[in-house]
């Protein structure tokens, strides 16, 4: 094939040219059915217990206000945030939630946006199981139980989103290097837009869709298609020279922190494969440990029995997205940062879409349909679970709003203290990773017109102005630093997000000073004497 006819084929084009195969009879309704299904879950309460959350949706809301004009609510002081003026690449959550908030209530706009990504992610992978195999398989379903898993209980929201374009990004490019019509230049043009796309939605998104463009345009060359891959390559300068401008402008911030242990990495490498996290402080509904383990396994159950041994071989030696998928394990294998700035844990990001790329691009034999309908049950199965978690959790967390709500008055300075819990509130939770799901809920009370300035980690396009105190603090500490810290600030309130037995001794420790007004099994509002 020739330089001339090998650039002309717009990407709009190569999608809709993309595998469209005859489904078995009920596989559309499956994913009609499963999404809908995974709506329900997502919508079953007003209180995701997912964390950052609560901080995405006062970031969308300031967004909203300061970007696109929004009316900002009772008590909010605008004057009080600014937006970076910078490329920040972690822009999906704040400004789609702030979009989106023009025209909804700020938690129904948290909660589409939430919809979108989740959808998005499972359906994205979805197509890109498909374009591979070039038909419908069970494993095309496996991206719903990682779409409303580990990144999601932890708030990774931009993420996540990212990920969904970055699945999208390698499914063009399979398929463009697999045809053998010409690409054209407008073509390379919009996989440069949507790497653009992929940078302003998460750091990390971007770098994984840079790693696949390279990993094309090396087939690309190797197809002596040579200037195309040359110009697919280009299409990634405007994400680099906008990552340059970002990191040029940046100040500030925590630096590198390595892994103190083998024992810190191999969490690292092994909790995001968890489809169900702890909700701390609130005791689990489900034995988390061993759904993990039974999804786990069914998930196993599903790939392997369906995987053609025979070849196996052949797939890695000619199917592109299984080197990309070896590049980002490797990555996630050899990465020694725990921390880059406000960025945790960067390697953990990698272990999950590499394992998807390698399931959505392993060869499998073709199967009875009984055994193809494991995958949309195991993700059926999936979201089930996750609704009753999401009611019970919901229905905890609306207790301790409504118990803000009457205790602390509306524009009372306030201080939201969250104790950490690592092996969880109830005995025996087993090896599950927690999230402390209420530590930013602070910003609820703020959105109902509570405190207006609030001290929210300035990770994304938000910041809080240092010359305007913050009237609600959110904090994060173990029981022998509370007195040193909470005490000499005089808060008027406090709310306290804790295990039962921190709780008690939370009390002891601000006593005399602070007595409770009101009180569960999971929190304490303190009020000033």
């Amino acid at each position: 094939m020739t330089e001339a006819t090998a650039a002309r084929t717009p990407l709009s084009a190569a999608v809709r040219r993309l595998p469209v195969l005859r489904p078995p009879q009920g596989w559309t309704a499956a994913w009609v059915l499963l999404s809908a299904a995974t709506v329900v879950a997502l919508c079953s309460t007003g209180f995701p217990p997912f964390y950052d959350y609560y901080q995405w949706l006062f970031q969308g809301h300031v967004v909203a206000v300061l970007l696109f004009g929004a009316d900002p609510g009772p008590g909010f002081v605008a004057e009080g945030y600014s937006l970076s003026p910078v490329p920040v690449p972690n822009l999906a959550a704040p400004v789609l939630i702030g979009l989106f908030d023009t025209v909804l209530p700020t938690e129904a706009a948290g909660q589409v946006f939430i919809v979108v990504t989740v959808l998005g992610f499972a359906c994205a992978f979805g197509l890109l199981v498909r374009t591979v195999q070039q038909r419908p398989t069970a494993v095309e379903f496996l991206g719903f139980p990682f779409a409303t898993g580990f990144f999601l209980y932890k708030g990774y929201l931009s993420y996540a989103f990212g990920l969904a374009g970055m699945f999208l990004l390698v499914s063009a490019l399979h398929h463009l290097t697999r045809q053998q019509e010409d690409i054209r230049r407008a073509t390379l043009l919009a996989v440069a837009g949507l790497s653009v796309l992929l940078y302003l939605s998460h750091l990390l998104a971007w770098v994984m869709g840079g790693l696949a463009v390279v990993v094309f345009a090396l087939v690309l060359a190797r197809q002596g298609r040579r200037r195309t891959a040359v110009h697919l390559v280009a299409g990634l300068v405007p994400g680099a020279v906008l990552a340059a401008w970002y990191t040029l402008a940046e100040h500030g911030g925590s630096g590198i922190t390595l892994y103190p242990s083998w024992r810190e990495k191999a969490i690292a490498l092994t909790e995001t494969l968890q489809f169900f996290l702890r909700s701390d402080p609130f005791p689990p509904v489900l034995p988390l440990f061993w759904v993990n383990l039974a999804a786990a396994l069914a998930f196993a159950g599903i790939v392997l029995s369906q995987l053609d041994m025979r070849r196996t071989r052949t797939a890695v030696a000619t199917r592109p997205v299984l080197w990309l998928s070896g590049i980002l394990a490797l990555v996630a294998l050899v990465l020694p940062i725990s921390t880059v700035n406000d960025l945790i844990k960067p390697d953990e990001r990698f272990v999950a879409p590499a394992l998807l790329l390698a399931i959505a691009a392993l060869p499998y034999r073709t199967v009875r349909r009984r055994m193809t309908a494991l995958g949309p049950v195991l993700a059926a199965a999936v979201v089930t679970l996750h609704l009753v978690e999401y009611v019970d959790v919901g229905q905890q967390i609306a207790t301790v709003d409504a118990a803000i709500d009457a205790a602390v008055p509306d524009g009372t300075s306030v201080l939201h203290l969250t104790v950490p819990a690592p092996s969880g509130c109830a005995p025996g939770a087993g090896l599950v990773t927690g999230v402390p799901v209420l530590k930013w809920f602070a910003v609820d009370h703020a959105l109902e017109g509570g405190p207006a300035l609030v001290n929210i980690e300035e990770t994304s396009l938000v910041h809080a102005r240092r010359s305007m105190p913050a009237d609600a603090t959110v904090l994060d500490l173990d029981v022998a630093d509370v007195s040193a810290a909470v005490l000499p600030a005089g808060y008027p309130y406090i709310e306290v997000v804790a295990c039962p037995s921190d709780l008690t001794a939370v009390r002891q420790e601000l006593a005399p000073r602070y007595v409770p007004v009101a009180q569960g099994d999971a929190y304490t509002i303190l009020a000033r004497t």
